[in-house]
């Protein structure tokens, strides 16, 4: 603001001005957001960490961030660095923040059942600050998740299914990863019936008891085959009767999406 005329005489134009400066606040809040575990089974427990980062140059204030957890998996529990977070809405409500200063979400969740072989994605975006932020771009982050599914399938032949009494015969078990992805914690149960008497078991993978008729395979990755060779004499006693002998998977850490090729018959 500066004096532009008075009709007498100033006698000090040094103070005839005056200035008043103002600088408009400004923030840059960043989001950046990642899970523990991108590929999970179905029933595990699952956690995502928020970061919420101010750059400045101004403090933010009255921020709030919304992280709804999507469908697919289920809240369990939240802990936050500072404010407070509403699992109903998804909604956290940081505060104030520093320019520099950084603020964190972690929320828990269990993969529900029934998501084997989807992916999942969740986004925490910020939804809510007093000052403007000039960095619209990095205002919020997905964290996606593949829930881990296999297909099993389990076929069984004998090579001799006429025998005679004192006859040994093979049968032959295979088992095959249809995917998408690796299979781990395999075991499959090929007891052999009464009416024949074991003789004899090769595998290609892993260890067969014939105790108990557990073939213990391990991990098959996806398109991958395993083979159980069994050897056995028909009992006498026998003739005239039919002996059917089953081999089914009984145990795998992933869901198998199709257990209705899980088991097969000789």
């Amino acid at each position: 603001a500066t004096v532009t005329a008075v009709t007498e005489s100033d006698t000090n134009a040094g103070n005839d001005s005056d200035d008043a400066t103002l600088t408009v606040l400004a923030v840059d809040l960043g989001v950046t957001k990642v899970v523990d575990d991108a590929t999970p089974n179905e029933g595990d427990v699952v956690t995502y960490t928020v970061t919420l980062l101010n750059n400045g140059p101004d403090t933010a204030t009255s921020i709030e961030l919304t992280d709804a957890l999507p469908s697919g998996v289920t809240y369990s529990n939240a802990v936050v660095s500072q404010g407070s977070y509403a699992s109903s809405n998804g909604l956290w409500t940081v505060g104030s923040l520093a320019s520099g200063s950084n603020a964190t979400l972690t929320l828990t969740a269990e993969v529900d059942a029934g998501t084997a072989g989807t992916s999942i994605t969740n986004t925490a975006a910020v939804t809510a600050v007093t000052e403007t932020d000039t960095n619209a771009g990095n205002d919020s982050d997905d964290a996606e998740l593949t829930v881990l599914a296999v297909d099993l399938g389990v076929t069984k032949v004998v090579d001799d299914a006429t025998p005679n009494e004192g006859d040994v015969v093979t049968y032959t078990v295979t088992l095959v990863n249809n995917g998408p992805d690796t299979a781990t914690g395999i075991e499959l149960t090929d007891a052999l019936p009464s009416g024949v008497t074991y003789s004899n078991a090769v595998v290609s993978q892993g260890s067969y008891a014939s105790s108990n008729g557990l073939w213990t395979v391990g991990s098959l990755a996806s398109g991958s085959n395993a083979t159980l060779t069994l050897t056995a004499e028909v009992d006498a006693g026998t003739a005239g009767t039919s002996i059917t002998n089953t081999a089914a998977v009984t145990a795998v850490t992933e869901t198998d999406t199709n257990a209705g090729n899980d088991s097969d018959d000789a």
